[in-house]
């Protein structure tokens, strides 16, 4: 059974990322042809943590080829210092004002102002910008309600074993206490916020992803070492390149109102004693966005 470390994983804390995601993004279906350009760029909420890091670099590397509108509480550009090549550096963008989740009239004008063709939601609670129910929860509803109003696509970072109540990894992480305590209770109500508010049965331009616990280090094998499921009974771990290069893929395939766990092959872990590996929904691909080919609507 994996740690009780599994949201809390996810938290956009300190930062110092860099690297080049070795991808092949392909036939996205359903995008229209301004998506993630330089005047639709694709804004990612909680850029300035490690994962929203990643994401952007993803994004902006060679294969997902994609201007981001990296958002943060502060305000405060998270790659002012970092060293990126000049042409990844062009595409990863920064907003100049602080966007708080918490503040739904601000989300929704910094989405307008910079005309966002979808939006990544990277954020979670952390002693500066919110608790748990604030970010995790009502801030996903914010950001959710803001992208149903002008169109664009949501995908939204969330964690392991949230239909699993009864499960150890559910517990322990739910019960850590601080701002954020009852993560997974929130983040429960994020997702249900996310499928009421872009659309049921499939038709909500959303994805939700739902990844491992985050392991240190990088890799270069790309989707290869991915394993996406379904029905939430497995689990394992993952790097934040690893990750981002599933949002990538997410945000690129088209698919919608769809729910997915993420981790690497290696890793795979059921989620309660009772469950089987594998179980039969596992997804694979040579390539992140092919991972979403025959996964299965909400």
């Amino acid at each position: 059974i994996l740690s009780g470390l599994v949201a809390v994983g996810i938290s956009q804390l300190d930062s110092q990322s860099s690297g080049i995601f070795s991808y092949n993004i392909a036939n996205a279906e359903e995008l229209t042809s301004d998506f993630g350009t330089a005047d639709r760029p694709i804004a990612i909420i909680g850029g300035g943590g490690r994962t929203g890091m990643a994401v952007a670099e993803a994004l902006a590397g060679p294969e997902g080829l994609m201007y981001t509108m990296v958002m943060t509480r502060s305000g405060s550009d998270p790659f002012k210092i970092i060293k990126l090549p000049p042409d990844i550096k062009e595409r990863v963008r920064h907003y100049p004002n602080p966007v708080d989740v918490r503040d739904s009239e601000k989300v929704l004008a910094a989405l307008e102002e910079v005309n966002a063709s979808g939006v990544i939601f990277a954020a979670s609670a952390s002693k500066q910008g919110g608790n748990s129910m604030e970010v995790d929860n009502i801030g996903v509803g914010n950001v959710a309600s803001a992208a149903k109003k002008i169109g664009c696509r949501l995908i939204l970072v969330s964690a392991l074993a949230l239909d699993r109540p009864e499960s150890k990894s559910y517990q322990i992480t739910n019960e850590m206490g601080g701002y954020v305590n009852k993560i997974m209770d929130a983040k429960l109500l994020g997702e249900n916020k996310v499928r009421e508010i872009m659309g049921p049965n499939g038709k909500g331009d959303y994805v939700i992803i739902r990844p491992g616990v985050l392991l240190s280090g990088k890799t270069r094998n790309g989707a290869i070492d991915i394993e996406l499921n379904q029905g939430d009974t497995v689990g394992g771990g993952l790097s934040r390149d690893e990750l981002a290069g599933v949002v990538v893929g997410a945000l690129k395939s088209g698919k919608k109102g769809v729910t997915v766990e993420a981790y690497r092959k290696k890793t795979a872990t059921k989620l309660q004693p009772d469950f089987a590996v594998p179980s039969g929904s596992e997804l694979t691909a040579t390539t992140y966005v092919r991972l979403f080919d025959a996964a299965r609507s909400d």
